[in-house]
């Protein structure tokens, strides 16, 4: 709670007093980080880092906000002010000791397989289920629905099954929107950015609207309704990541579009990786330089993908899971 207002300011800050307190010539040095401070979000960083390592956990070299307890075998996972936990019923008991003789804090709940566990949870508004063949993990609904009421489009309009129609106008062909349009046409794309780190069906989709950010068109707008058309059809998104049997290897796959983009003639590259079965990280990107062949842009995807597949490998390094085998990259 007030996580900011929690932290020790690190350097001297000096506020104005609020007029019950004040007094002429005076003024206050804040002992604690303020809200809107320059450095209130650093220290609320060090001050939970510090925190961690001094209940046992080890910092994740991956990701500074990943701990590991190698003891009692929790991993945590900090994004914000949010703590997210994973272990053993009495451990996490033990960590909600912990953080609660530290921190004012709320605890929200737990999910879990025991009749007083919770079965479904919200966390930084994703839903978690916990079902006897595993876990299931589900997109913010509430995203497409402000975006289908945004646009004027209900569940009843005619839909298509495919998210976008690949481009084929040249740059200066098509017209630009008028300025207040343009704003509007970058609030819908920023909208449906955060719904394409869950969703893979329409990164690609986001992907080609993001790059008209600048200079939005009329075409580009059109594309967004084809868009909502699509998820007025398919509005929700769940991933199943099933109980595997044993510990599984790292499987990037990684697909090219050469000169893909007509305006640019940059490829595109998309690409998965999986833990076993389960679909854990996946990307639709526009590659930073031209590729001056296929094979080219083959390489750079291959790149892009082996690069993401070891960064989750660290992080899973980081979190105290066990990896066997090497990375396969297809």
């Amino acid at each position: 709670k007030r996580a900011y207002f929690q932290a020790d300011a690190i350097r001297e800050v000096y506020v104005e007093l609020p007029g019950e307190d004040a007094e002429s010539g005076m003024c206050g040095l804040l002992g604690k980080s303020m809200y809107g401070t320059r450095d209130a979000a650093q220290n609320w960083g060090e001050s939970y880092m510090k925190f961690m390592e001094s209940v046992g956990f080890r910092k994740g070299i991956g990701s500074p906000c990943v701990f590991h307890h190698p003891t009692k075998d929790v991993m945590c996972v900090i994004h914000g002010d949010d703590f997210t936990v994973l272990g053993w019923s009495n451990q996490l008991d033990w960590f909600l000791e912990k953080v609660q003789k530290r921190f004012e804090s709320k605890h929200r709940g737990r999910i879990g397989p025991d009749n007083q566990d919770l079965k479904e949870m919200r966390i930084l508004n994703r839903i978690v289920t916990w079902t006897e063949e595993g876990i299931q993990y589900e997109a913010d609904q509430r995203h497409v629905e402000i975006c289908m009421s945004n646009l004027g489009v209900e569940s009843t309009s005619k839909t298509v099954s495919t998210p976008i129609e690949k481009s084929r106008k040249m740059e200066g062909e098509d017209e630009w929107l008028e300025k207040s349009e343009c704003t509007r046409y970058r609030g819908l794309v920023a909208r449906r950015n955060y719904l394409a780190q869950d969703r893979s069906d329409v990164q690609f989709a986001i992907k080609e609207l993001s790059s008209y950010m600048s200079n939005p068109t009329k075409e580009s707008m059109s594309k967004i309704q084809r868009l909502m058309r699509y998820l007025a059809a398919v509005p929700r998104f769940v991933i199943k990541f099933n109980y595997q049997e044993k510990p599984q290897g790292i499987t990037a796959w990684s697909d090219t579009d050469f000169a893909g983009c007509v305006k640019s003639r940059k490829s595109t590259s998309g690409g998965l990786v999986m833990h076993g079965n389960h679909v854990i990280k996946s990307w639709s990107t526009l590659q930073p330089v031209i590729a001056l062949s296929s094979g080219e842009a083959e390489y750079y995807g291959l790149v892009k993908a082996a690069s993401v597949a070891i960064g989750i490998q660290t992080i899973m390094k980081d979190m105290g899971v066990k990896h066997e085998g090497a990375i396969t990259i297809m």
